[in-house]
Formats: C-alpha cells, sequence, structure tokens
C-alpha cells in the first residue's frame, strides 16, 4: 500500500495517540483527585494500570494492524500471541479495580467526588477499550464509513484483532 494512503496516514496518527493517552489519561485522573483533596487509593492504582494497559494493547494492535497495511510480512503472526497473553492479565487488572472500587464504596459510601469518579471512569474506559480491541468494534465516530455502517442498522462487527486471533487460529489447527 502506498506510504501516503489514507490507512496508512490513519493507523499510524491513532496508535501515536493510543500510547499517548496510555500515559496522559490517568495522569489526568492523578492530577484531578488530588488537585480536589483526594488521596492515591488502591481503586485508583489499579484503574490507572487498567486503563494504561489495555491503551498499551491497544497500540499494539493499532502497530500491527499499521504494518499490516504497509504489506509487511508476518505483521500481525507475530503479535496475535502476545495480544492473546495479555488478555487475561487485562482482564484480571479490570476485576481487581472492580473490586477495589466496590470495597471502597462500601468502606466510604459513594461519594460524587474525583476521589470515586476518577476510578470509575478509567475502569469504565479500560473495559470498553478491552471490549473495543478483542471483542466487537466500538469506536465509529472517526471513520465515516464505520459511522454509515452503524447508522445503517447493521450494527457492530467483530474489531480488526478479534478477525485476526480467528484467522491465527485456524491457521494453527491441524492440516490448515
Amino acid at each position: 500500500m502506498n506510504p501516503n494512503s489514507v490507512p496508512i496516514r490513519r493507523l499510524t496518527t491513532y496508535w501515536k495517540i493510543e500510547a499517548g493517552n496510555a500515559v496522559f489519561i490517568p495522569a489526568i485522573a492523578i492530577y484531578l483527585v488530588l488537585r480536589s483533596g483526594g488521596t492515591i487509593s488502591v481503586a485508583l492504582v489499579l484503574s490507572c494500570l487498567a486503563c494504561s494497559f489495555l491503551l498499551v494493547i491497544g497500540t499494539i494492535v493499532l502497530r500491527m494492524m499499521l504494518r499490516k497495511a504497509r504489506g509487511e510480512p508476518d505483521a500481525t503472526k507475530t503479535w496475535i500471541p502476545l495480544l492473546l497473553r495479555l488478555r487475561w492479565p487485562a482482564l484480571g487488572l479490570c476485576a481487581a479495580t472492580a473490586v477495589a472500587l466496590g470495597m471502597e464504596c462500601f468502606n466510604r459510601g459513594p461519594q460524587l467526588s474525583a476521589q470515586f469518579l476518577a476510578p470509575a471512569v478509567l475502569l469504565l474506559l479500560a473495559v470498553l477499550e478491552y471490549i473495543n480491541y478483542y471483542h466487537v468494534q466500538l469506536q465509529h465516530f472517526d471513520h465515516a464509513p464505520d459511522w454509515k455502517r452503524l447508522i445503517s442498522g447493521r450494527g457492530f462487527r467483530p474489531s480488526h484483532l478479534a478477525r485476526e486471533i480467528e484467522r491465527w487460529k485456524r491457521a494453527q489447527r491441524p492440516g490448515a
């Protein structure tokens, strides 16, 4: 594919944004909690880790898709096994965050404060990122054909990573 093609330019931008978000989003959350008089809690730390972890996975996926768009040989084969191994730690971090946030609510009572909202929003973002990368493509607002497909009533489609994982699994089967 032409190095100046639209998909390559878009993916080149997206992976950089995703990588930056892995640092900036948790940093902003911590800043807002501290600025509002809150403290660094277990729920906040775990939610920052979960969010960053999923955004790093997203960065890897976008880089993998960029390599594939550029026509690089074995662009996906080298990354799919790693991405499959990262799936369970990602879910574990989300579950641990949910437990910590639940315990914080139980002990302190749910309060509409940055102390509670920041970890809750980061956890929600992490879960949505997990779904967006490993299951169905949730993000449709940044690419006109995806948006048209969604509003036409055809619904969500499997994510790029989910399709690549399925191809990789088929290729791993005996006799494939």
